[in-house]
């Protein structure tokens, strides 16, 4: 099912105006085609810090919460994969033994800066055709998601921030070797705390079908904001 409410990291992402700001022209959507692409997502990652470190500084009125000198002094960890859940799928697929069972292959990658411990700022980047071009800059929500939850920063375990559609709702997966846990701040679970799928996604698939018997045919007909 296509989305039709923003998620918060589409809202919070301010790529667009860091290339608008260079391109004193506004030429618009043409000139955003024309990013630099790279190699491999750390290589984006690592372009991206220096991108946002360029937005702090030129545009001050942009408040991300982060502090431009700690940012500097950071060092990218590894990138978490950044997957949306199939909302039709989690309305239909009662019993699952992962999230990805029922998730869209990874859009793109969300890269955390770490300074003593502590993510400062996040980037996100995404695959395309020939590379991985930088596609967001700062998200506070996220940040302080895996500041609370302190899944990226152990680097034996892989992450996946999954978002679920129309619920407004990020699920942060921990894989190691062949088990994942999941933190998500949603009615009686919290971050700080790792739960069990088989705990926590009845009461999402619960919260999807109240959202689809509500708004199910003002999706239909595109009502809602996308």
């Amino acid at each position: 099912m296509k989305s039709f409410l923003k998620s918060a990291f589409l809202l919070l992402s301010i790529i667009f105006i860091f290339y608008s700001c260079q391109n004193q022209e506004g030429e618009g959507e043409e000139e955003m085609n024309e990013q630099k692409i790279y190699k491999t997502p750390e290589e984006a990652a690592v372009n991206a810090k220096s991108d946002l470190i360029q937005v702090l500084e030129t545009k001050k009125e942009i408040d991300l919460g982060i502090d431009v000198a700690e940012l500097r002094k950071a060092e990218l960890i590894r990138p978490a994969k950044y997957q949306e859940v199939d909302f039709e799928k989690l309305l239909t697929t009662e019993t699952i033994q992962r999230l990805s069972d029922i998730s869209f292959s990874p859009k793109s990658m969300i890269a955390p800066y770490v300074l003593e411990n502590n993510v400062v700022g996040v980037a996100e980047v995404k695959e395309v055709n020939d590379g991985w071009k930088v596609a967001g800059l700062g998200n506070k929500p996220i940040t302080d998601d895996l500041n609370t939850t302190r899944a990226t920063l152990n680097s034996n375990s892989e992450v996946t921030i999954y978002e679920v559609p129309n619920l407004q709702l990020f699920i942060y997966g921990v894989k190691k070797e062949a088990s994942e846990t999941y933190y998500l701040n949603f009615g009686e679970f919290t971050l700080k705390d790792s739960t069990a799928l088989k705990t926590f996604y009845p009461a999402i698939r619960e919260s999807a079908m109240r959202f689809q018997k509500k708004f199910g045919e003002q999706l239909k007909k595109e009502k809602l904001v996308k």
